[in-house]
């Protein structure tokens, strides 16, 4: 850690000192030059710091000078937005004429800012501001930050700015220090303070103080010598004074050592006097967080176990179902034990955060179990899955249950929800049971099996895996196997060695040449045959987040290229006519780079039908050896919904034709952007289900499920896993392995912050999973109602048109979601062949322009024939052929829309009366109280249900959300919460990320 004259830090050490105690220590230190005049914004000149430039632009936001306490000097400069962060939206203050620099050479900037938002803006600059600083939430305290960097080659002047990007109530600014060096010096301001200068910039307000005594450090900057000073220091009651002290002109470190506080509130304070006549002080409240206090809530916690396994067993005897409740008790028991191993290796911040859950936990179990007890609130009954075949129906898994209190069996739709993938999983199986949860994912690789050429080594499967499978079905737990192609011996290489290409993600190895075929053909038929018949065995997943970015020198890649090209094109006078290129030989054609147009485009399909192909002939080799068990891969949910990601060569159609489920890999992630639309980020994880749901009327396995970035250290509320969780299940997921049940104590791991450290979400987790399986048949309704609407989703387009394709799709996705309209999607392939999904009566061009032939006359001839609704959003539209040539014949379709540019918020208000014009029903409208217009914000879908419907609802942003429940003939609904039996009168308040599902008649 760096130091500055103002900087703290704290520091614990195991010291043999009873009391508090100051050590002084002189420091010679000499600073860095600041390149950078008027630094500290001391010069003012028509109310901005003078050589500084303000431009709003395209913001309401605002920058003053103003006097601030904490200021180095006697001003700082605030900043102000209430401007929604967007793409080249920002706030601008400029040095005017830029820095004078050095090509080539270090510089390191830094400042001292604080603020209490997520991210705002950032300090930085030189060419095309690729040196940036960000400012991002420092709690309402003063903080230094520094960034270092190199110039480059020719640049001889650094333009400094400050953007301002996000809205903010206040982001306050002062001794920004640009200097030569790889570390930051004290800032000095260029007029001599009057006193000594002490702060606090770098003591938080929370110490975690691990040992039996503390030490804090700072540094004490004097312009002229002290004579005959006093410092003092004191923590609550402890107090240490240094008197008759003198002080040489720079900078002198002080040490202040303490005994770990009984209490944990505490303040700080700091002073430097001479005579009566006080120099300098400063003072800070802190929160202590010791190893003593943690304990005693620990074993508050522990000593409650005992009482709620009685209690647990009292509810039991009373007839009612445990699920819940002896999920909340499992999950308590297991992180008593956590926090117990992190006490003792240290880890004292995350032991304070899993206590802070466990008590919610707690409490939250104290209510359930005295309400079950009191008969206030009897508990429900769960189904609960027991080992038996699963047999798959439209979105739906089918298969045994058990009614806990009855025994009565009975098969009907279950949700299969867990944990991946690595020992803890394994060891943990029957503790996932009694939490409610009943799948896992586990894997082994090629190098397991194969080690080297010639052998066999089957004792992973035969002491791993069966074994693991035993357990499962004893447990009544099924269990996903990745076969993990990814994980290729080494000898493979040697013995071919051009299948060694550069390429991006998990597979290392070309998917252009044949050989890794052979090789996976023989390890799937040495392992395969062992899983046969395993009760446990849900299914197989072919491989972990496939893809096929290839290095365009890669022999194999060429080769495979051009032959691709002389099957579809037949010869080069047609591929040059179609591409206006000039070829005059196969083997001038190099892999398209992007930007291309038709032949990226065209080369994206090659690329796609490669890796699927590749994945078919897994496919086949799985089936011959476990013919009927499941196949899916982990496609992640981005690399076919972003434009961006498509040369990764995933399509979902393609791998619908060879998988029995829908497999994938998402994201839905925290939003922490106070000023983000929704609350979590769940539009491309929902976009992908129904995508995929189209392309296959099979359920959707996300077997790698992130609800929690990797290395996430802030807490995530527990209706944010609920919410991920249940959204997907509407949606068509009916099988769902999250990522990951692991814990690690390094900070860096991929593990670090995983869902295992945080008790309410294992919770969350695992009551809304007893939530599903409960209410399993309305859940399934809803999965399985056929769409109201299709989109054209054309990957050839995204690729043509880039975002112009997405952002069109995805605003239409979003306000179709708010008003309740399930929306399925066809490709150009279906169109190609005139084959539409059953029911298929609408479908909307949302400013798709570039089609096949073949798919525009099978458009036109659905639409005479078949009377599909052809819907136009955005004119012209369909405009060109795959190269890009202007079609003549336009298509049938009727533009609702002509403006394609209109984004979600405006459709919610313009699609409603053009649904009813369509013959969309829809038997529930969501309205604003005060308005009596479409409410946003809030994705809700509805279902028949016999003799009635069913609709699921959930408020997606971060504040409650009051809605109308209103008819299709515009009359009240009074409805039935199936999640807790209230009634619901004509309306209800939303909370965010809270589902409800509602029940009513005609």
């Amino acid at each position: 850690m760096r130091r500055s004259a103002w900087l703290v830090w704290l520091g614990l050490v195991m010291c043999g000192y009873s009391q508090a105690k100051l050590t002084l220590t002189p420091l010679d230190t000499t600073p860095n030059p600041n390149l950078i005049r008027n630094a500290s914004f001391e010069a003012v000149e028509s109310d901005l710091p003078v050589g500084w430039t303000w431009d709003k632009r395209n913001t309401d936001s605002t920058v003053q000078v103003v006097s601030e306490a904490g200021a180095t000097g006697q001003r700082c400069l605030k900043f102000t937005n209430t401007t929604p962060f967007g793409a080249e939206i920002y706030g601008l203050l400029r040095y005017a004429g830029g820095v004078p620099v050095q090509p080539s050479t270090v510089y390191t900037l830094s400042c001292r800012y604080k603020t209490r938002e997520g991210y705002v803006g950032f300090v930085g600059g030189g060419e095309n501001w690729r040196v940036r600083l960000p400012l991002q939430d420092t709690r309402g305290l003063w903080r230094r930050a520094e960034i270092t960097f190199a110039t480059r080659e020719n640049e001889t002047s650094f333009d400094l700015v400050i953007v301002i990007e996000a809205p903010t109530d206040g982001v306050w600014i002062d001794a920004i220090k640009l200097e030569a060096g790889n570390r930051a010096t004290p800032f000095v301001s260029a007029e001599t303070p009057e006193r000594p200068i002490l702060t606090l910039d770098d003591l938080g307000e929370e110490v975690y103080l691990s040992e039996a005594r503390g030490r804090v450090e700072f540094e004490l900057y004097t312009p002229q010598p002290v004579r005959n000073a006093e410092i003092e220091a004191q923590l609550g009651e402890q107090r240490a004074r240094q008197p008759r002290v003198s002080l040489a002109a720079g900078y002198t470190r002080i040490a202040f050592e303490y005994d770990a506080p009984n209490a944990p509130e505490q303040t700080l304070r700091l002073q430097i006097r001479q005579g009566r006549q006080t120099l300098a002080e400063s003072e800070r409240a802190l929160r202590f967080f010791t190893p003593a206090l943690a304990q005693q809530r620990l074993q508050a916690l522990a000593a409650q176990l005992p009482n709620w396994e009685a209690q647990l067993q009292r509810v039991r005897e009373s007839g009612q179902d445990i699920a819940y409740p002896q999920a909340s008790l499992t999950i308590l028991q297991e992180f008593v034990r956590y926090v117990g191993e992190d006490l003792q290796k240290g880890q004292l911040q995350r032991a304070y955060a899993q206590l802070d859950e466990m008590e919610r936990v707690a409490a939250r179990l104290n209510q359930r179990l005295a309400e079950a007890l009191s008969g206030a609130k009897p508990l429900p009954t769960v189904p609960r899955y027991v080992t038996s075949p699963v047999e798959i129906r439209g979105a739906s898994l089918i298969a045994d249950t058990v009614n806990p209190l009855t025994g009565e069996r009975e098969r009907r739709p279950v949700f299969f929800v867990g944990f991946g993938h690595f020992g803890q999983v394994r060891a943990d199986i029957e503790k996932l049971a009694q939490m409610g949860f009943n799948l896992i994912q586990i894997e082994r690789g090629v190098w397991d099996i194969l080690p080297e050429e010639g052998q066999v080594n089957l004792k992973p499967i035969e002491e791993d895996v069966l074994p693991v499978l035993r357990r499962a079905a004893a447990a009544n737990v099924k269990v996903d196997y990745l076969i993990s192609p990814h994980y290729m011996p080494e000898w493979v290489y040697r013995k071919y060695p051009h299948l060694r290409q550069p390429r991006d993600g998990f597979i290392q190895y070309s998917l252009f040449a044949p050989e890794s075929l052979t090789i996976l053909r023989e390890y799937i038929g040495h392992f395969a045959p062992l899983l046969k018949d395993q009760p446990a065995l849900l299914s197989i997943c072919l491989s972990n987040e496939p893809l096929n970015k290839e290095s365009p020198d890669s022999p194999p890649h060429q080769q495979a290229w051009r032959a691709w090209l002389q099957n579809r094109h037949k010869n080069l006078i047609t591929l040059n006519t179609r591409w206006k290129t000039s070829y005059k030989s196969w083997d001038e054609i190099p892999i398209p780079a992007e930007g291309t147009g038709a032949p990226y485009a065209e080369w994206q399909q090659f690329n796609a039908e490669t890796l699927a192909n590749w994945h078919r002939e897994l496919a086949a080799a799985i089936e011959q050896h476990l013919p009927g068990v499941p196949k899916h891969a982990k496609l992640m949910s981005w690399t076919f919904t972003n434009d961006r990601e498509l040369p990764r060569g995933v399509d979902p159609e393609r791998f619908a034709e060879i998988c029995e489920l829908n497999g994938n890999d998402a994201f839905t992630v925290p939003l922490w952007d106070k000023d983000a639309p929704w609350a979590f980020d769940w539009v491309t994880t929902m976009l992908a289900h129904e995508i995929q749901r189209s392309m296959r009327d099979a359920p959707v396995f996300n077997s790698e499920n992130h609800i929690i970035r990797d290395r996430e250290t802030r807490y995530v509320p527990p209706q944010h896993a609920r919410a991920a969780l249940w959204e997907a299940a509407i949606r068509g997921l009916s099988a769902t392995t999250f990522w990951v049940w692991e814990r690690t104590d390094d900070p860096k791991s991929d593990f670090a912050g995983s869902l295992l450290h945080r008790p309410e979400i294992v919770e969350a987790l695992a009551h809304t999973t007893l939530d599903l399986n409960r209410l399993a048949p309305y859940i399934a309704a809803l999965q399985n109602q056929p769409p109201d609407v299709h989109i054209l989703y054309s990957q050839y387009d995204m690729m043509m048109q880039g975002a112009d394709a997405v952002v069109r799709r995805d605003s239409l996705y979003i306000a179709l979601t708010m008003l309740g309209v399930r929306v399925g999607f066809i490709t150009e392939r279906q169109l190609e062949a005139r084959r539409l999904p059953p029911n298929a009566s609408r479908l909307i061009i949302a400013n798709t322009q570039f089609i096949a032939d073949e798919a525009f006359a099978g458009l036109d001839q659905l639409r005479q024939q078949r009377g599909l609704l052809v819907l136009g959003f955005g004119e012209p539209s369909l405009e060109f052929d795959r190269y890009g040539r202007k079609r003549v014949s336009r298509p049938g379709t009727t533009t609702f829309e002509r403006n394609p540019l209109i984004d979600a918020r405006r459709l919610l208000t313009r699609l409603p009366p053009l649904l009813g014009n369509w013959g969309v029903s829809r038997p529930l409208r969501l309205l604003n109280p005060e308005s009596d217009q479409p409410v946003w914000g809030v994705g809700y879908r509805v279902a028949p249900y016999e003799g009635g419907y069913v609709a699921s609802l959930c408020n997606y942003t971060r504040a409650p959300i009051t809605v109308h429940l209103v008819s299709d003939a515009n009359q009240p609904i009074t409805a039935t919460n199936l999640l807790d039996g209230a009634t619901v009168e004509g309306a209800i308040t939303l909370q965010p990320l809270e589902p409800v599902l509602l029940r009513w008649t005609h």
